[in-house]
């Protein structure tokens, strides 16, 4: 028997049910984060709840509950799912339509975790380049984790018909936004350089170097936890545009996200990176994350 939490209650998942005026079903109103729980610790649990309410503050999606009812709920639907290692999901939609307000729904899920093979993380991914669909930097979403998904998930599934594992997107500029579902970072001459988040390219010292105004990144947490654990072992970082002709002239490519951690890209479509291995920079931050989590787990 598996459980969700749905609105303060924990409900059987055959049983979970939302209004069919549900803003988030008719018009993907609404913002979610995915984590990963390690030994039943849920992995940056606090940093996920600070950017959903970013979010909601700034798409105007209610949130009800606060930060240690989420904490709580979060923990003890991993103990009722029986789960240690697991994927959870946590949504708010703007909910339904009343008078002049409306009543948002939460959503908290968890699922075994699923996860690249060992052997990606070894032997690198393939990704593939979108050419025909842009990122809009421009539209007042941009920088979020919204329900409107769609266009993601099929270019997963279009890198997936081509034996790739992610799809690598541009903003209308031509220059590197984001994965599918990850950030990218790439590292020339021992430095990572990565396209600044929205909040990032807002600091005049970084416009002022930008050959585009807005960004369309999504700010990452583990994105975040990487840079700030480069910058500690003291590997240079640079928030900058990355062209494609220098995501392909690239030392190393790696991806983040908080369910595949650090991933390395090792072949971009038919182009190899470096000598076709995971390179030494990437490997380095990949084991001081693993670090940084067991931390995190220690009574």
């Amino acid at each position: 028997m598996s459980y969700v939490w749905l609105n303060g209650n924990f409900v059987e998942e055959s049983a979970g049910a939302i209004s069919v005026r549900d803003s988030g079903f008719l018009h993907a109103a609404g913002v979610f984060t995915t984590l990963r729980s390690v030994r039943g610790v849920p992995l940056f649990l606090d940093r996920h709840l600070s950017r959903l309410r970013e979010s909601c503050h700034s798409l105007s999606i209610p949130l009800v509950h606060d930060d240690e009812q989420l904490t709580k709920a979060t923990r003890e639907l991993l103990e009722r799912n029986s789960l240690s290692d697991a994927r959870l999901r946590i949504t708010i939609t703007r909910g339904v339509p009343a008078d002049d307000s409306f009543t948002p729904t939460a959503l908290i899920t968890a699922a075994e975790l699923t996860t690249h093979p060992q052997e990606s993380y070894e032997r690198g991914i393939t990704v593939l380049l979108m050419d025909e669909q842009k990122l809009n930097p421009f539209d007042f979403q941009a920088g979020h984790k919204t329900l409107n998904y769609l266009s993601r998930l099929a270019s997963l599934r279009s890198a997936a018909t081509r034996s790739a594992g992610e799809a690598l997107w541009f903003n209308v500029h031509n220059y590197l936004q984001s994965g599918s579902i990850s950030n990218v970072l790439i590292v020339k001459a021992g430095k990572i350089l990565t396209p600044p988040t929205p909040r990032e390219i807002a600091d005049p010292a970084i416009q002022e170097r930008m050959p585009y105004p807005r960004s369309a990144v999504l700010p990452g947490i583990t994105r975040a936890v990487v840079l700030e654990l480069a910058k500690n072992i003291g590997i240079e970082v640079e928030l900058s545009a990355i062209s494609v002709n220098q995501l392909l002239d690239a030392d190393e490519v790696f991806l983040t996200n908080s369910i595949m951690q650090v991933l390395p890209v090792c072949r971009i479509e038919r182009s190899v990176i470096a000598d076709d291995r995971p390179g030494p920079v990437t490997r380095k931050l990949a084991e001081v994350y693993r670090q940084e989590v067991e931390l995190l787990l220690k009574p």
